[in-house]
């Protein structure tokens, strides 16, 4: 007999995750709900991953296998959906783990509201702290109507919350070589191809965060990341026609996008955006409210001068304050 087709394809991509991958796996393989297979990408491991995953390999057939060489994250993603089977996808890194039931869940709210995505919150979880994520509860979205609430810093990027149907990857799906800013790149058009979105209030997956995380990495490699996410996605709007609809939501996006340059100390770069943040700020003021005092100071120093603007980055920036 053939064997069915699971309805839940998990796919887990793995680089050098010993330390966390033994309990990421076993949230997949422990849930209440078992219609569903588990497709681990080994993306050129160098330490005692690939071990741990043929011990559970041969303690649940549900798991598959690729081993392949290091392409990272956009491609090992790639290569699961190419094998999965399921008629939902859920992603989950090799760092976080499911709720026990967290699949159950997320197919019957999918089933019951023939939705394309099913939004769902989730823990942080730092050491011994633990704290959830905003929880975001709506009757049904369009995927755009979605996308406003993440521009609009209501809502998050990350793929993995956001439990999906495999058919969404018949459109044309993009993807950038990049290692920061992936989600942001993935989730924009899964939503922008689907026509209902639905959530649900309980969560799911325990998102771990660690020192060496990619979000607290501040080095010119994420820089560069940044950079070519934030130049697609303006691209993407602009070829899609979305710029007026999104008017509003992609000011804000600048904005925050600008301010976070600073972080990295990129005061050339944040200079050559003030332009355009004072011109949007001049359509839309009330947005300088999503500003901390100190961001709130530099706007009204570049409103009085640009070049008294950028003296003054200068001084943050000296006094360590950026």
């Amino acid at each position: 007999m053939e064997k069915q087709i699971p309805l839940v394809s998990i796919i887990i991509p793995v680089y050098n995750s010993e330390t966390h991958l033994e309990g990421c796996i076993q949230s997949a393989i422990g849930q209440t709900y078992d219609d569903l297979e588990i497709i681990i990408i080994d993306d050129g491991c160098t330490d005692s991953s690939p071990d741990i995953i043929r011990k559970y390999m041969n303690l649940d057939d549900r798991i598959k296998y690729i081993h392949k060489s290091n392409e990272g994250l956009v491609k090992a993603r790639k290569d699961g959906i190419e094998l999965a089977r399921g008629k939902y996808i859920q992603y989950l890194d090799s760092d976080d783990t499911l709720q026990q039931n967290a699949i159950e869940l997320l197919v019957s709210k999918a089933e019951e509201a023939q939705a394309d995505i099913v939004i769902a919150p989730f823990y942080f979880c730092e050491g011994e702290k633990q704290w959830l994520s905003e929880v975001i509860e709506f009757e049904e979205m369009t995927g755009l109507e979605y996308l406003k609430y993440i521009l609009s810093f209501k809502a998050y990027w990350a793929v993995w919350a956001k439990f999906h149907l495999r058919s969404l990857y018949l459109n044309n799906v993009e993807r950038l070589n990049i290692a920061f800013g992936e989600d942001a790149v993935l989730s924009s058009q899964l939503l922008l191809y689907s026509k209902k979105v639905v959530s649900i209030d309980t969560p799911i997956l325990n998102y771990g965060i660690y020192p060496s995380s990619m979000s607290h990495c501040l080095d010119d490699k994420t820089y560069k990341d940044f950079n070519i996410y934030v130049s697609w996605f303006d691209d993407y709007m602009n070829r899609n026609n979305l710029t007026v609809a999104l008017k509003r939501e992609l000011a804000l996006f600048h904005l925050k996008n600008t301010m976070m340059r600073l972080h990295w100390k990129k005061l050339v770069d944040a200079n050559k955006e003030m332009g355009r943040i004072l011109e949007e700020l001049g359509q839309f003021p009330d947005l300088e409210e999503c500003l901390s005092n100190r961001e709130k100071k530099i706007v009204a120093v570049y409103k009085i001068s640009s070049g008294l603007g950028y003296l003054n980055l200068l001084r943050y920036s000296w006094q360590n304050k950026i």
